[in-house]
């Protein structure tokens, strides 16, 4: 492991590739965009939940979501490379062997943190980990230049939102982006049907994708 001393920045090497990763950022305030994925997380998975239930979480970033779901009554557990995120499992994700099951597994902004190979070598293995549910999401290649919401009592919230697609991503820390190069929504689905999961729900909004997969 090497670490950066002047940022928080440490990164682990696995089979020639290097994985970069900070933890200063869960200390502070998050954006009100990271607020609002947390509600969309939540609105995506509980309906799904069933008392008691165990679940994985790969990335608890701030803590936000598992503790969300501890203090309903959910068995949470969580898995991330680093370990100043106090997860239960410290293990780089393209390597772990998953030796335990869940009833769910969550994964919101994580896959795009490994080249698209290793992710997609890795969901047959998560499709024998879950029992019911898988969630995860994954950014878009898009800048967003304005945004405007609209909420009207008794109907749909209504959007309008400006973007162009971005030539490039920050391979600082992303290794992809869903419609960046070949990795377009048709291309995403299919990896995720070629691995035996089926999609149950695709939502996307301005900032991510969401996917409700079953094994």
């Amino acid at each position: 492991m090497r670490m950066d001393t002047k940022s928080d920045k440490r990164s682990q090497t696995v089979d020639g590739i290097e994985y970069s990763y900070v933890s200063e950022w869960i200390h502070q305030l998050e954006k009100e965009e990271h607020w609002r994925a947390y509600w969309r997380q939540m609105k995506l998975v509980l309906p799904a939940l069933e008392h008691g239930d165990s679940i994985l979480e790969i990335g608890p970033g701030s803590g936000f979501t598992s503790n969300y779901l501890r203090s309903k009554g959910y068995r949470v557990s969580t898995l991330d490379i680093d370990d100043k995120k106090s997860p239960d499992i410290v293990a780089n994700l393209v390597e772990y062997p998953f030796p335990d099951t869940y009833d769910h597994i969550l994964a919101f902004e994580v896959f795009e943190h490994i080249p698209f190979d290793k992710f997609s070598a890795i969901l047959p293995l998560l499709k024998k980990t879950f029992k019911k549910n898988l969630f995860l999401s994954v950014p878009s290649n898009y800048r967003i230049w304005f945004l405007a919401e609209l909420i009207i009592p008794y109907f749909k919230e209504v959007s309008f939102c400006l973007k162009t697609k971005r030539r490039k991503i920050n391979t600082e820390h992303h290794f992809w982006e869903l419609d960046y190069k070949q990795y377009t929504r048709k291309y995403m689905e299919r990896t995720l049907s070629e691995a035996g999961l089926t999609i149950v729900s695709a939502q996307k909004d301005n900032l991510l994708n969401f996917y409700h997969l079953k094994a």
